[in-house]
């Protein structure tokens, strides 16, 4: 449960694009710090930026970290989804001075009360489609339900990293309103991914 991340991280990092400022830049597989060079960004870049990732499985977190000079196009946003076993959240910080993003980062704590939206849960290895009558109670913002399906898998497990991919598909709760939010709406078009739907889910009475 370790794999699209670093695909993820370069991605959002690199369409960055605005006055130029000194930000740290580095990367780190193992935290939520990084130390790297001081550079100058470019014209275009107004932000110093840091992204940082966290995977919690079974109850154990892991991160992932990556500062870098950003445009002024990236807000502050966070993504977050949940199944029964996993929960993962991206999370995009911006500041304005020099040298602002050289701090450990800290991840914007998730709210845990139940929203009384329910998803259907659901993972199936190889497969284009999934469907269950298992449900899982979403909590705080993430008040959506999410569909994906594509070679998003490796071993029989979602993957957040680049680690080779199989198909799978899945169904679980999200924060976010639209598919075009998804941190990885974009390979909808190279084909690794087939399909993202947000739904609105099951409502308690």
């Amino acid at each position: 449960m370790n794999a699209f991340l670093t695909g993820v991280i370069f991605l959002v990092a690199f369409t960055a694009t605005g006055k130029s400022i000194d930000c740290v830049t580095c990367y780190s597989t193992d935290g939520t710090d990084c130390s790297g060079e001081v550079r100058t960004c470019t014209k275009g870049q107004t932000f110093c930026r840091t992204l940082t990732s966290e995977i919690k499985k079974d109850g154990v977190a892991s991160n992932q970290v990556f500062k870098y000079c950003g445009g002024d196009e990236e807000p502050h946003w966070i993504y977050r989804e949940e199944s029964l076993t996993t929960f993962f959240q991206l999370e995009i910080q911006n500041c304005e001075t020099d040298k602002c993003n050289e701090e450990p980062a800290l991840l914007t704590p998730r709210a845990n009360t139940p929203n009384g939206v329910k998803c259907m849960h659901c993972f199936e290895n190889y497969s284009a489609d999934c469907n269950s009558e298992e449900t899982i109670e979403c909590t705080g913002d993430m008040n959506k339900c999410l569909f994906v399906s594509g070679n998003i898998c490796n071993n029989g497990e979602l993957a957040f990293d680049d680690t080779s991919f199989n198909a799978c598909a899945l169904r679980h709760c999200t924060n976010i309103a639209s598919a075009d939010l998804h941190p990885r709406y974009d390979e909808i078009d190279t084909g690794k991914i087939q399909k993202i739907e947000i739904s609105e889910g099951i409502k308690d009475a």
